[in-house]
């Protein structure tokens, strides 16, 4: 089929004695010849939004594919209807034909001046609003921030494949991603959302009433975000089995030393990527191989300038990164199917979550220390007050699946040292991810299933340590099978180079009987 162009009409029938508004269509070949196609009586967007997809449908008709670098002179048809159309579109792909819009619609405002929610805009750190996970139960997020080419990026080649692949309309950007269980990692570390890029308009419209625009009045106070309820019960998107967010988990495996954390992508190397903040995704089974988990989340599209979650990356993710020779041609192709899973900051700089307290649990410069026996916690916390007897009653009675053992105890004394806290002079860190994975399924099994774990996650906030709590508030309610597991969890992680707490702080030994 030869080249083919379509032009757009408005065409006044008088049906009945009325005036009717219709839209015309016509095929203009490489002939010249212009060919009337339809002439449909329908609602504006409806209208619109059809011809859309049938001049998509008969590009793909002509044998040509649908490349990224297609879709920003494809979308930019009637600009100022531009966001509702793929906002139709988008809303269609993703509910796949239920009709929900009692309970969901799409948010396509722009709420910021760059762009809608699905551009992903980030301001400033106070954007990003801080949720906890559910307790007393499993929980789950995914992490998309780093998804876009075929290959594995990073400095740790344990990273695994995370490909974001546009859709044959363009219209989702399929990408793999992470997902993030609190049986695989400390349940006291947060997620966090950009309050720009909120997908649901109703849940969006209720965040920015509770924290402000720019979510400045929740994050100088401890207001709970709606967002974070609506993620926490999966209300959020209907259908979606967990939801794409931000989490500094894995921001070791692809900083940079020297170069950051960031790639800048403007000006001639702005383009199309997927908004993926908020978006919905799906669990296929599929695994990397240390094991993990990888899931599928359908993230909308923005054509424009963007950064790049990681250092010295191509804007183009079907290119290698620069000083990289590519692995194949395919890999190295300037046309393809790839998109980088990206957000923008105006300003430039690389997106970060606020600045602050630091944050029990998580390994790196934004996470707490360990229980520290030279600082005096009771000036902070009072050891003998009622928050501590929750915390000590929560220790003693955290034995889940049938065991004697209290993970709460045990999980304390091997979880953040195998995540790398206080492990920052040892040059023998990290094991190998599995050995890791092997400790943390011994120790912390079933963490999220024990009471009080609010309590615990308050008091090492306050006194800003991680896996802390118990020494904190001076807990002496440990049984002999949980000194005796932490014993020989102590002994496991010397064995692989972990320094547990007790070579550190002389905390949480354990013991025979």
């Amino acid at each position: 089929m030869g080249i083919m162009t379509f032009n757009l009409f408005v065409c006044r029938v008088q049906t009945g004695g009325k005036v009717m508004r219709k839209i015309e269509m016509t095929m203009v070949s490489m002939r010249n010849t212009a060919v009337p196609l339809l002439c449909l009586r329908l609602p504006l967007m409806r209208r619109l939004a059809l011809w859309l997809s049938l001049s998509l449908s008969m590009l793909f008709m002509s044998g040509n594919h649908l490349y990224a670098s297609d879709i920003g002179g494809i979308k930019e048809f009637f600009p100022s209807i531009q966001s509702s159309i793929y906002s139709w579109q988008y809303s269609s792909s993703i509910l796949r034909g239920v009709k929900l819009s009692d309970v969901y619609t799409f948010n396509n405002t722009k709420t910021t001046f760059f762009g809608p929610a699905y551009a992903n805009v980030w301001t400033s750190p106070a954007n990003f609003l801080q949720c906890m996970p559910p307790t007393g139960r499993k929980f789950s997020y995914a992490l998309c921030y780093y998804s876009g080419p075929n290959g594995s990026t990073g400095n740790n080649p344990d990273n695994p494949s995370l490909p974001c692949k546009l859709s044959p309309d363009g219209i989702v950007a399929n990408c793999t991603c992470y997902e993030i269980s609190t049986d695989d990692v400390s349940p006291k570390i947060p997620y966090y959302v950009d309050i720009h890029a909120i997908s649901n308009l109703g849940i969006y419209q209720e965040t920015v009433e509770t924290c402000g625009n720019e979510g400045e009045k929740c994050a100088a106070t401890d207001r709970d975000p709606p967002v974070c309820d609506a993620i926490n019960t999966n209300l959020l998107v209907p259908g979606a089995d967990l939801i794409s967010v931000f989490s500094p988990i894995y921001i070791r495996n692809y900083f940079n030393q020297g170069g950051g954390n960031s790639t800048d992508c403007r000006d001639k190397d702005a383009g199309v990527y997927a908004g993926c903040m908020t978006a919905p995704c799906y669990r296929t089974g599929e695994k990397d191989a240390q094991g993990r988990n990888l899931v599928e989340c359908k993230c909308p599209v923005f054509d424009g300038p963007y950064q790049i979650g990681q250092a010295k990356q191509s804007c183009n993710a079907n290119e290698s990164p620069p000083g990289i020779t590519a692995l194949s041609s395919e890999q190295s192709a300037i046309r393809g199917n790839n998109v980088w899973s990206a957000a923008f900051n105006p300003a430039g700089s690389p997106i970060e979550i606020p600045a602050g307290a630091c944050v029990p649990d998580l390994p790196g410069d934004k996470g707490c220390g360990l229980f520290d026996p030279s600082k005096d916690y009771g000036k902070i916390v009072d050891p003998a007050g009622a928050l501590c007897t929750n915390v000590c009653t929560a220790y003693g009675a955290s034995s889940v699946n049938n065991n004697d053992i209290q993970v709460g105890y045990s999980c304390d004394a091997t979880l953040c040292t195998t995540l790398g806290i206080g492990q920052e002079s040892n040059p023998n860190f990290p094991p190998p991810r599995s050995d890791q994975v092997q400790l943390l399924g011994k120790a912390c099994s079933g963490i999220q299933d024990i009471n009080g774990m609010k309590a615990i996650l308050l008091v090492e906030a306050l006194a800003e340590c991680s896996c802390c709590a118990s020494q904190v508030c001076g807990c002496n309610n440990i049984n002999q099978p949980t000194n005796q597991a932490i014993l020989g969890l102590n002994q496991q992680q010397r064995a692989v180079s972990i320094q547990p707490q007790c070579d550190i702080n002389n905390t949480l030994c354990g013991s025979n009987p």
